[in-house]
């Protein structure tokens, strides 16, 4: 299991733990639930399963709307 977190392109620091919501999978996963699944495919044609375990923040269900 890989543990990512969605950032804006401006925040990004660590592409090992962050993706950009501006990056094809980051759109992807933008608007998902715990417990949504997408399939996803990789470069080289691999297909991977993504699946959203736990939002551990979210800022408009926090009150933060000055990102």
């Amino acid at each position: 299991m890989r543990v990512r977190t969605l950032v804006y392109p401006a925040k990004m620091t660590d592409s090992n733990t962050q993706l950009s919501v501006m990056a094809p999978v980051g759109a992807a996963l933008l608007g998902l639930r715990v417990g949504d699944s997408i399939h996803w495919e990789l470069p080289g044609g691999v297909a991977t399963h993504l699946e959203v375990l736990e939002l551990e923040y979210q800022p408009e269900a926090a009150g933060d709307y000055l990102l």
